[in-house]
């Protein structure tokens, strides 16, 4: 296959430079089309490509030698060309994959609306079942019935409107109506994370749905609006902390042989963790935004108190991050230890390829600020006559 590809690029090369069409474009063209080609057919993984790449511009800078025509612009043309190729094989089946992962994500979405429809019915048979019984035994059912349903809220899509219904009746019916409007929001944005993994967009989502029904039951009544806020917000944070601190005790199980988490999941859920308290802050100021004047005050105080460092959802989310960067750095430590030697030559060409590129942006950008073209041209020549960078 390889054998073919140098073939052709050496007859397209000589072919156009007897047309008198050699231009550096046509080079590129050549350089292009052939590894495109060689790697459509070859399909191989990254070893292929780059012995595909060091063939290409091999072949095609040998035939711009032997024919004289190896002048700077043919070969970067051969180089990028060849490159430019690859890169265009491997788009191509990137783009495939996020066609894929768009599909997956299309099919997850539906099947969690299968399941929310399956825990639907399983109710509706369990509420059936109760009709078969009555007086307290009955009761005992529909209540229990209840309890599972308020288990599996954000599930069902009934977050909001049973947290607006809940605040509602307390404010027409409690006494001591903060401690129960922390306790209803507190326990609603707990049980609501606590359906799935912890991720940003969760906790942004039950947070800004939780405090806004909460607020929204105040404002329709026209009472208690800024206790009621007050006390939503409190519930939220406390709801936070609750989700924040049983991932951390996940992870720490994990570390004991629990293979809940993989190196990415962690990786992921320490960003989340660590971005918890800002967004905290956001979805303060963001419910504040859509509310009416007394619960806006109230909501923007609370978020310039939350913003400051040191509050009880922040320290704890920071005691998750740092758990979770222990179980990575762990992790880390059992692929270097199977890796070995490779990784260390892998950083130290890492390392060595960024110190070129370094230098090589430096050199050219000094070129380019002169504003004459010579001083660019000058910095992309190769340096093999030992002359200093301009």
């Amino acid at each position: 296959m390889l054998q073919k590809m140098k073939q052709q690029l050496t007859h397209n090369i000589n072919k156009a430079r007897e047309k008198g069409e050699l231009t550096a474009h046509q080079v590129y063209d050549i350089a292009h089309d052939g590894v495109v080609q060689a790697a459509k057919k070859l399909k191989g993984g990254a070893k292929e490509l780059r012995e595909i790449t060091n063939e290409a511009v091999t072949t095609t800078v040998q035939t711009l030698v032997e024919a004289e025509e190896a002048s700077e612009e043919k070969i970067s043309a051969a180089l990028h060309g060849a490159v430019d190729g690859i890169k265009q094989v491997e788009s191509k089946a990137l783009h495939a994959a996020h066609e894929e992962l768009g599909q997956v994500k299309k099919h997850l979405k539906e099947e969690e609306g299968k399941f929310a429809g399956v825990v639907n019915e399983i109710f509706l048979g369990t509420k059936e079942a109760a009709e078969n019984f009555s007086g307290e035994v009955k009761a005992d059912i529909e209540t229990a019935l209840t309890d599972a349903k308020l288990k599996s809220v954000e599930l069902l899509g009934l977050t909001r409107d049973t947290v607006k219904d809940a605040v509602h009746k307390a404010i027409d019916t409690e006494t001591k109506l903060e401690e129960t409007v922390v306790a209803i929001t507190r326990d609603a944005t707990a049980k609501a994370l606590g359906e799935a993994r912890l991720t940003g967009e969760r906790a942004r989502k039950v947070s800004e749905s939780v405090l806004s029904a909460a607020v929204e039951a105040a404002e329709e009544l026209g009472s208690d609006v800024k206790d009621t806020a007050s006390a939503a917000a409190e519930g939220v944070r406390l709801g936070l902390t609750d989700s924040v601190e049983f991932t951390r005790k996940s992870i720490t199980k994990a570390g004991k042989g629990m293979k809940e988490f993989t190196a990415e999941d962690l990786a992921q859920t320490k960003e989340d963790l660590e971005a918890v308290g800002d967004l905290f802050v956001e979805t303060l100021r963001k419910v504040a935004d859509k509310s009416g004047e007394a619960a806006r005050d109230t909501l923007y105080e609370l978020a310039d108190d939350a913003k400051k460092a040191g509050s009880g959802l922040r320290e704890k989310a920071g005691d998750a991050s740092r758990t979770a960067a222990e179980r990575i750095k762990e992790l880390s430590s059992e692929v270097v230890h199977r890796t070995g030697e490779v990784s260390g030559k892998a950083a130290h060409t890492l390392a060595e390829e960024t110190k070129e590129l370094g230098e090589r942006m430096l050199a050219v950008a000094r070129g380019a600020a002169t504003g004459m073209w010579e001083g660019a041209k000058e910095a992309f020549q190769n340096e093999e006559n030992g002359e200093d960078k301009p």
